[in-house]
C-alpha cells in the first residue's frame, strides 16, 4: 500500500461546494518542477479527481521531459487521478507527439505508475496514429490479479472470517463475485477490536476508518451505512442492500386469569356495567321494604330471589316464574335487551382475543421501552444510530458478543425480564434459525429504529468506487444480491409477538376455554 500523502489540509475543503470542481483540465508547464507546484495546490474542493486531466509539457529538452512524465504521473496517482494524458514533442519531429499515461494494475505491477507511451499525434495529418484507441481508456476492468485489501471485521451474518482469509456472508459473497470479476486478490485485514471507528480526520480516526484514512486498505465492508458524517471523509459505493435494525425483546409475562376474564372489555365498560348492578340491587334492596303491592308492581310476582333473577338474565339464564303485570314485563324487557347486548359484544371481543397474542405487548418505540423501564443494548457499533439524541445515547447499555450470548440471550427468553436488544434483522433470522434448535428464539418488536443503507466504503476520489458502482447496480437489478441474503436471512424464522397468531384458527379448545389456562 502507498504511503498517505501530505495534502491533510484538503480534509477541510471537502463539503465546500463554494466553488465548482474542475473536471476537464489543461495543464501546460516546463516540467515536473513547475507541475509540483500545480498539483501541491490541488484540494478536492477545486478539482473532481475523477475528470480527465491533460499535461502538456513543453521542455525542449527531450531526455528531461521524458524524466519529467514519470514524477508527474506519480503525483496525478497519489491524488487518485487516473484519467490523465501527458503530451511530449518529438524532438526529432517536431510535428508528432508522444502522448503518455499509466495504468495502475498491470500483469508485471500493482499500485506503481509506469509511463507507457499510449498513442502518437501527428500534427501534419490532423489525427492520432492508433485512432481505435480512447485518449482516456477504461483501466480498472481488470486487476490481473494484483491484491486490494480489505478492512473488515466479523458482523453475522453479513461478514463471517473463514480460515485462509476467505469470508463467507451476505457481504462476503457479495465481494467474492466483485473479487471475480475484476480478478484481483483479496488481502483480508480483520479489525481488532471489531469496529466500524470514527469518519474524521486522519489524527482522529479509529477502527477500519482509520485503515481507509491512512490509507492501509483499499476499501472496507461489513455493515456500512452510510451516513453524513462519514461521507464526509471517505467516498461510498451506490447503496446495494437496505437493512432494518429492529429491537428483540422478551415475550412479555402471560395474562392472568383475572386478566383473560377481563380482557374483551375495556374499564369504562365494566364500570358502566358494575354501575348498572349497583343500581338494580339498590332499587331491589329498597323495594324489598315496600308494600307487597309495591313489588308485584315491580317484580310482577313474589320472588324471595330477585338479585339471583337479575344476575341469572345477565348471564342468558332462563326465570323459573314470569312476571305477569305489563310493567313489570317491560322492565324485563329493556334489561334482557340489555343484557343481550353486553352478552354479544363480551363473545365478539372473546373471539378477537382467541386470535391475539397470549402475552402482554412490549412497549413500540424507544423512548416508550425507556419510559417503561427497559435497558436497551446494543453493539457498540450500532450506537451511531443515536447520536442524533443524545438523551437516548446516554442511556444505551454496550453489550459485547460474549456477553450476548451468555447473558443477555438467556434474559430475552424470559417473560418478565425488562430488556430489548438492538440488531440487525438478518442477525435475528440468522440467529433464530441456529437458536430454535436449543429452544431459544429472539422475538421481535414492532417498531424498526433505523433503515441501513449498506455500501462500500474507500477512500475519497478512490478509482475503484466508479467500476464497483456499475457493477453493484448490476447485480442489485438482477436480484443476485437478493438471493444471496436469502440463504441467511429467511423470515420463516421471524418471530413477531405482534403478529405471531394473526393467522391462527379457533379451534374447540379454544372454544371450551382451554386455551386460555
Amino acid at each position: 500500500m502507498r504511503q498517505p500523502d501530505a495534502d491533510e489540509a484538503s480534509d477541510q475543503n471537502v463539503t465546500d461546494a463554494a466553488q465548482r470542481q474542475r473536471f476537464h483540465n489543461l495543464f501546460v508547464v516546463d516540467d515536473h518542477v513547475a507541475f509540483r507546484r500545480v498539483s501541491n495546490a490541488m484540494s478536492k474542493r477545486l478539482f473532481d479527481y475523477s475528470g480527465y486531466y491533460t499535461v502538456l509539457v513543453m521542455n525542449p529538452d527531450y531526455h528531461r521531459a521524458l524524466r519529467s512524465i514519470q514524477t508527474i504521473l506519480s503525483d496525478l496517482w497519489m491524488h487518485y487521478v487516473i484519467n490523465v494524458a501527458v503530451l511530449v514533442a518529438v524532438p526529432t519531429r517536431r510535428t508528432k507527439a508522444l502522448v503518455y499515461t499509466f495504468f495502475p494494475y498491470g500483469k508485471e505491477h500493482c499500485e506503481h505508475v509506469r509511463p507507457v507511451v499510449w498513442n502518437v499525434y501527428d500534427h501534419t495529418a490532423g489525427r492520432f496514429e492508433h485512432s481505435e484507441r480512447d485518449l482516456f481508456p477504461a483501466k480498472m476492468e481488470n486487476f490481473f490479479g494484483c491484491p486490494l485489501t480489505v478492512a473488515t471485521f466479523s458482523i453475522y451474518p453479513f461478514i463471517i472470517p473463514e480460515p485462509m482469509g476467505r469470508l463467507e456472508g451476505i457481504e462476503g459473497l457479495l465481494l467474492e463475485a466483485l473479487r471475480v470479476r475484476f480478478n484481483f486478490k483479496l488481502e483480508v485485514v480483520l479489525v481488532e477490536p471489531p469496529d466500524w471507528g470514527i469518519a474524521g480526520p486522519r489524527a482522529d480516526a479509529t477502527g477500519a476508518s482509520l485503515y481507509i484514512r491512512q490509507r492501509r486498505a483499499n476499501l472496507t465492508i461489513g455493515y456500512w451505512a452510510t451516513t453524513l458524517h462519514r461521507n464526509q471523509y471517505m467516498a461510498n459505493s451506490v447503496s446495494y442492500y437496505t437493512s432494518l435494525l429492529v429491537l428483540a425483546v422478551p415475550p412479555g409475562a402471560p395474562y392472568t386469569s383475572l386478566e383473560k376474564f377481563r380482557f374483551p372489555f375495556r374499564a369504562p365498560v365494566w364500570l358502566l356495567l358494575l354501575l348498572m348492578l349497583v343500581i338494580g340491587s339498590l332499587v331491589i334492596g329498597l323495594l324489598r321494604r315496600r308494600h307487597v303491592s309495591i313489588q308485584r308492581l315491580v317484580f310482577g310476582a313474589i320472588s324471595s330471589h330477585p338479585w339471583f333473577s337479575m344476575i341469572n338474565v345477565l348471564l342468558g339464564g332462563g326465570l323459573y316464574r314470569q312476571p305477569g303485570r305489563n310493567f313489570a314485563r317491560a322492565l324485563l324487557i329493556q334489561w334482557l335487551a340489555g343484557t343481550l347486548i353486553l352478552r354479544n359484544a363480551y363473545t365478539g371481543s372473546m373471539f378477537k382475543f382467541l386470535q391475539a397474542a397470549r402475552n402482554h405487548s412490549t412497549p413500540e418505540t424507544v423512548p416508550a421501552l425507556l419510559e417503561a423501564g427497559y435497558e436497551l443494548y446494543m453493539y457498540r457499533n450500532y450506537s451511531f444510530v443515536f447520536d442524533a439524541n443524545p438523551v437516548i445515547k446516554r442511556q444505551v447499555r454496550i453489550v459485547t458478543a460474549q456477553k450476548f450470548r451468555r447473558e443477555t440471550l438467556l434474559r430475552l427468553q424470559h417473560p418478565r425480564e425488562r430488556l430489548a436488544v438492538l440488531v440487525p434483522i438478518e442477525t435475528l433470522t440468522f440467529l433464530n434459525r441456529n437458536l430454535s434448535r436449543e429452544g431459544l428464539l429472539l422475538r421481535l418488536a414492532r417498531d424498526r429504529v433505523y433503515v441501513a443503507k449498506l455500501a462500500i466504503y474507500s477512500q475519497h476520489a478512490s478509482p475503484l468506487i466508479t467500476p464497483f458502482n456499475r457493477v453493484l447496480e448490476m447485480f442489485a437489478s438482477a436480484g443476485l444480491i437478493a438471493r444471496w441474503a436469502g440463504r441467511y436471512h429467511q423470515k420463516r424464522f421471524l418471530i413477531d409477538q405482534h403478529r405471531q397468531r394473526r393467522t391462527e384458527s379457533i379451534v374447540l379448545s379454544d372454544m371450551s376455554g382451554k386455551s386460555l389456562v
